[in-house]
């Protein structure tokens, strides 16, 4: 699971029908062979699971269960919700979650347009015909993705890998089963299950979010399901994928910004810590997006201390040694047995560790913090807006200039200023505010696209442009380059992007 501290959109999700247990009635049929298909599935093997499943007895419940779970894994949502819809099937409680998926799914990708890669093994299913110019950026990163996973982790993603992007929240509930109340509270923007990627399209999110790293993050979470058979402890999940989900790509500006080592220790001293083995099915359903921060610099920090204390292949062993785990206490054999020290060690080692470190966190950073002045700041960031949209560059220069003065490492609130300066010529004061990354605290967009055309890197042009295509593709001053219309950018896949951002709804 992948989440953004921003307000979440509005999300639903299907009801269940209670059954009572005095009308249970046990699964019955090939039960072993049923095993064998649904590991083969979690496992991503669907071509196993078919074979598995080839010929399977009509009357089979447990057969027909594991054929539903196999279509959801295909994409077949409509072929779930027919093998679900039987009367033996309806309202068991092993069918009701994979029934609500199924369901959901099939109502959300009617209609969808689905652009296939066969020759590299990738399935794009689009809500939103418009979002049809980012897939190349989607299979390039998802194959990157997959290798950097083989050598990693181990593990190799099975072809096809399968993506679905999607327009709201409502959606990533509907097809992914994440509780509404979850979502909104943590601001969910993506979700691995079903043996695929479900993610917001950048459209959704007023300032887009860094949704190429969000693919890398949820493709660790399929890989690590299908190498442990998903028995990996959230811990493990959450904290791999926060590691991989930049190891794909060279490094950019603010990738350990704000340190998630300091952020932890900070989250633990303010109470808003969790420990690691106890942080429940999902950070997503955590009480509050501050606590879901804190968890997520949790994971993130001990998973790196401990890969690196424990050596390169620690690792992929313990992937290995999860995979034929059957219980908890096999974890704890597991992880002794590839890093020398039972969880717990490591545990208190980490905490030695983050306790040693400077604990130099802006204010403004920590966890849960909000600028006191924050009405202030809102109402100056509305203001300008509304000057520039109705074309007073000067008067809105005035009230972002004001607003920047109250929150000075905000790279929105620069890039505002910036524009408005642009627009009255005075390309002198505009230029300082998107010169520097140490000068800002958050990653946006429009920074990348300002700082490309303000301060060219005769090396390499396009990087600016790169880095804001990767956070905020739909907005036609990043996708664009900076450029008016009609011009377009000389790369064909951004030139692509820059049109469809033109042509959104603003």
């Amino acid at each position: 699971m992948r989440k953004v501290f921003m307000g979440a959109l509005a999300v639903v999700t299907s009801m269940s029908v209670a059954v009572s247990s005095e009308a249970y009635v046990p699964l019955l049929g090939d039960l072993d062979r049923a095993r064998r298909a649904r590991e083969a599935t979690l496992e991503l093997d669907v071509a196993a699971a078919r074979k598995i499943l080839d010929g399977a007895d009509t009357s089979d419940t447990a057969l027909a269960l594991e054929t539903a779970r196999l279509r959801l894994y295909e994409g077949d949502c409509d072929g779930a919700v027919a093998v679900l819809s039987r009367p033996d099937l309806t309202n068991r409680p092993e069918a009701m979650d994979l029934g609500d998926v199924s369901r959901g799914c099939a109502r959300a990708t009617a209609g969808t347009l689905t652009v296939r890669d066969d020759e590299r093994g990738v399935v794009v299913r689009l809500q939103d015909d418009e979002d049809r110019a980012l897939v190349p950026l989607i299979v390039d990163v998802a194959l990157r993705a997959r290798e950097n996973l083989a050598k990693d982790l181990g593990v190799e993603l099975p072809l096809p890998m399968r993506i679905d992007l999607v327009r709201d929240q409502f959606t990533l509930a509907a097809m992914t089963g994440l509780p509404e109340e979850a979502a909104q509270t943590t601001g969910t923007v993506a979700v691995a299950k079903w043996g695929r990627v479900t993610m917001l399209s950048p459209r959704a999110m007023s300032n887009g979010y860094a949704w190429l790293d969000t693919l890398a993050h949820e493709l660790t979470h399929l890989a690590l399901t299908r190498g442990t058979r998903d028995k990996a402890p959230l811990w493990l999940q959450e904290g791999v994928a926060k590691r991989q989900e930049v190891r794909w790509r060279e490094k950019e500006p603010l990738d350990d910004f704000p340190p998630v080592d300091v952020v932890a220790r900070v989250g633990l001293d303010k109470g808003l810590g969790v420990e690691l083995d106890k942080i429940g099915p999902s950070i997503a359903m955590l009480p509050s997006a501050e606590q879901a921060q804190v968890a997520f610099a949790e994971v993130a920090s001990f998973v790196r201390y401990w890969a690196r204390e424990a050596g390169d292949e620690a690792l992929p062993q313990l992937v290995v040694r999860l995979k034929a785990a059957e219980s908890s206490k096999d974890f704890e054999q597991a992880i002794a047995e590839v890093s020398a020290a039972d969880f717990q060690t490591w545990v208190k080692r980490w905490r030695a560790h983050i306790t040693g470190l400077p604990k130099d966190l802006p204010q403004e950073l920590e966890p849960g913090a909000m600028p006191a002045n924050v009405k202030e700041i809102a109402r100056r960031i509305r203001l300008g807006e509304l000057l520039q949209g109705r074309g007073h560059a000067r008067a809105a220069s005035i009230e972002r200039a004001r607003a920047h003065a109250l929150i000075p490492h905000e790279a929105s609130v620069r890039c505002h200023l910036a524009e408005s300066l642009l627009a009255m010529g005075d390309t002198q004061n505009a230029a300082p505010l998107v010169e520097r990354i140490d000068d800002v605290f958050n990653r946006f967009g429009r920074w990348h696209s300002l700082n490309g055309l303000l301060h060219p890197d005769t090396s390499d042009l396009d990087r600016p442009f790169r880095f804001g295509i990767a956070l905020d593709p739909l907005e036609p001053a990043v996708a664009c380059e900076e450029k008016a219309a009609p011009e377009l950018p000389k790369d064909a896949i951004r030139a692509a992007i820059c049109e469809a951002a033109r042509r959104m709804p603003r």
